[in-house]
């Protein structure tokens, strides 16, 4: 989690209740889906579609470009101990 977002239990509370966070991005993946990490801004959560598809969340950061940096880190992270390309495996593992 960023240590740039205010009040980090309302956000939560408000993803959890499909209510949106539009001053959030989330670091993402669809649960029981091998699909990639994606970059998704909170105030999408309000969709009907993420009812039906519910997301693990890895990551809450405050702004894309920080979203992006903290990708890369983790990529590079992943890199160092061989898991290139399994960013989703190596994000369960840590």
């Amino acid at each position: 989690m960023s240590p740039h977002l205010r009040m980090p239990g309302r956000i939560r509370w408000r993803l959890r209740h499909g209510k949106g966070a539009p001053s959030v991005w989330l670091l993402a993946s669809f649960e029981g889906e091998e699909t990639q990490l994606e970059l998704i801004n909170g105030l999408f959560l309000k969709w009907k579609y993420y009812e039906d598809h519910p997301l693990r969340i890895y990551a809450l950061v405050t702004t894309f470009e920080e979203a992006e940096d903290y990708l890369v880190e983790i990529s590079n992270q992943a890199c160092q101990v061989g898991m290139e390309g399994r960013l989703r495996e190596y994000l369960v593992r840590i």
